[in-house]
């Protein structure tokens, strides 16, 4: 009875940190509230990131049982977006829909790092949101 608990709590574990276990890339934090001029901000960051050649991809939206551009779950908004040229680099996109305040998760789809050109194209993720959005109001 004892090895079955242990086997038993040894497996939670192993997959609660599975779980928990970073999928790799990068997350550049986006504070809206003191940006001047904000619009939409799924609209915003769609005109910028098709200025920097990523296109968004549908997502499945649980409630609409469908895929969308935009899903509307749990006060937020989620969407993907995907580098055309190569499709080698996705950004998920989960905004607050309180305040705006926005993550941009940069990431290579089944590796726990970056590749060098996937590095540049971060690196031009960045200066463009820091343009965009103001040097103050972004991290990563």
């Amino acid at each position: 009875m004892l090895r079955n608990l242990c086997v038993l709590f040894f497996t939670t574990f192993v997959l609660l940190a599975l779980g928990c276990a970073s999928s790799g890339g990068q997350t550049l934090k986006i504070d809206m509230q003191d940006v001047a001029g904000r619009q939409h901000v799924p609209d915003e960051l769609t005109d910028m990131l098709g200025d920097l050649g990523y296109e968004w991809i549908p997502i499945h939206d649980p409630n609409a049982r469908r895929d969308v551009k935009v899903v509307q779950q749990d006060g937020e908004y989620r969407m993907r977006f995907e580098y055309v040229q190569t499709k080698q680099v996705r950004i998920d996109a989960r905004i607050r829909m309180q305040d705006g305040f926005t993550r941009l998760h940069f990431y290579e789809p089944g590796s726990q790092t970056l590749s060098v050109p996937a590095q540049g194209l971060l690196k031009k993720l960045q200066q463009r949101v820091v343009q965009e959005f103001g040097e103050a109001n972004v991290t990563y």
